[in-house]
């Protein structure tokens, strides 16, 4: 496998990944949480685009 072939695999499960968490937490009504700049950040899963 080379080095673009594992790029594009690792980018894409990444980009199924944060489909499947951003549709978990939209059926679980919960805010996405995560760090910025070392400060807890809450986001609205609605506004967050797929």
């Amino acid at each position: 496998m080379s080095e673009r072939e594992l790029e594009a695999k690792i980018s894409q499960g990444l980009k199924i990944t944060h489909r499947k968490v951003v549709e978990q937490h939209r059926r679980d009504n919960q805010p996405l949480i995560f760090s910025e700049n070392g400060k807890v950040q809450y986001v609205d899963p609605y506004t967050v685009a797929l």
